[in-house]
């Protein structure tokens, strides 16, 4: 990071630069190292891929677990609130 406050990050061969706090650096530097990977996991799975359809293909490869992972919070969420709510009943069942 620069000292005005901006962050230069090289991806895929080019630099992109935007403004973060300071306190997002590292995680910032992670994430492009993260997907500087999946880059070039996604070229190896589609050679024929260039530029922005390679970005494309990659950023949707990333997005499927995220959807699946707020799926699972949600079941997750809801299993939860089913036993809160029969926790619940059973205390008043016994006050």
């Amino acid at each position: 990071m620069t000292a005005d406050g901006v962050q230069v990050l090289r991806v895929f061969g080019r630099e992109y630069s935007f403004r973060a706090p300071p306190s997002q650096d590292a995680l910032l530097q992670e994430a492009a190292a993260l997907l500087q990977q999946h880059l070039a996991d996604s070229q190896r799975q589609f050679p024929n891929a260039t530029g922005d359809k390679l970005l494309v293909l990659t950023a949707l490869n990333l997005c499927v677990p995220l959807l699946q992972q707020n799926e699972q919070m949600q079941d997750v969420e809801q299993r939860i609130a089913a036993s809160v709510a029969r926790i619940s009943q059973q205390l008043a069942a016994q006050g």
